[in-house]
């Protein structure tokens, strides 16, 4: 099986899952990458993450794929990719995060780019909003296949605990960071007592230690259209409190989490409440937190199990083998 991934930037987590996917028997994987945007965290060389891949900057020539996955129609690479006379026999799966919105953009992207999206034989999302936007594009409930986004899930083990809340990720607008640091200070007036450690730019192989020496996630995001970063969490067994902007709220927050208005400050100062009330937080153990209820953070490492780079790359073969035949 020829499998070509087109896509329009660098994560470390997309570089575990094209190497779990490359040591799969009897395929020959190639990735085309635009390496003119940020690499994850924005200070990782392309060759580390992209490390024992055959990886290019451009498209491969001389060269049939049987499926190509691009992402989305925005990047140029991408959409070279995808509009590329590859042979009849090649199939073509679109990729992307956006969620459904009620946005002017968002509906009338059906009408507008329906010429390019009908070239694509599937649709391949990150989990429930991508795939109800899906929907709205035209591709009909057998052609969307969920789960685009997964991680290296054995990075993170044993539970250290101590160092209170994390946040991992960039500092960017949408991410929340003034209304995380402003409930944070609400939180501590109210007389709360852990810390909170905001952690951006590292390696991928430094995040095992990081959320081991967690007690509990937040992400406040303002939009976010999965969040890989809860996957991380709750591979780890953290406590997750996220805003209702995050996309895998959906999959990955449940019994192990708190769910609450993004922007809203006061509500998430009340959630760091709650959970930091509880004597020990500890994985193995189910804490009762009273009117926020139980928070399993066990519970997290058996819903992010379907995003792990193992789960993923047989998830992609199966897409493979569907549309190929």
């Amino acid at each position: 099986m020829k499998i070509l991934f087109a896509w329009s930037g660098l994560t470390g987590y997309m570089g575990d899952c094209w190497r779990e996917l490359a040591k799969a028997p009897g395929v020959e994987l190639k990735v085309s990458v635009d390496t003119s945007g940020s690499l994850c965290g924005g200070r990782f060389e392309a060759d580390d993450v992209m490390r024992g891949l055959d990886w290019s900057k451009d498209l491969p020539t001389d060269w049939t794929p049987d499926v190509v996955f691009t992402v989305g129609w925005r990047n140029a690479l991408c959409r070279a990719a995808a509009l590329r006379d590859w042979g009849e026999n090649t199939r073509k799966v679109c990729c992307f995060d956006m969620p459904w919105e009620w946005r002017l953009r968002k509906i009338l992207a059906r009408f507008v780019l329906w010429r390019y999206l009908r070239r694509f034989d599937a649709a391949f999302v990150n989990g429930a909003c991508a795939a109800r936007y899906a929907r709205w594009l035209g591709f009909g409930e057998s052609r969307i296949h969920r789960g685009l986004i997964a991680t290296n899930t054995r990075r993170f083990g044993a539970h250290v605990g101590g160092r209170g809340f994390l946040y991992v990720g960039r500092e960017s607008s949408e991410k929340g960071l003034d209304v995380l640091r402003a409930a944070y200070e609400r939180y501590r007036s109210e007389g709360g007592t852990w810390p909170l450690e905001i952690v951006n730019g590292v390696s991928p192989d430094a995040l095992g230690p990081i959320y081991a020496g967690a007690d509990c996630f937040v992400l406040a995001s303002l939009y976010e259209p999965w969040g890989v970063v809860l996957v991380e969490a709750a591979a780890a067994g953290l406590p997750i409190i996220c805003t209702d902007a995050c996309g895998a709220r959906h999959e990955v927050v449940k019994g192990n989490g708190i769910v609450v208005p993004a922007g809203d400050i006061a509500a998430l100062a009340a959630a760091m409440g709650k959970i930091s009330r509880v004597e020990h937080v500890e994985r193995v153990e189910v804490c009762e937190l009273g009117v926020g209820g139980r928070i399993d953070g066990e519970l997290g490492r058996e819903l992010a199990k379907p995003y792990s780079c193992e789960a993923w790359a047989k998830r992609v073969l199966d897409i493979c083998g569907k549309l190929v035949g």
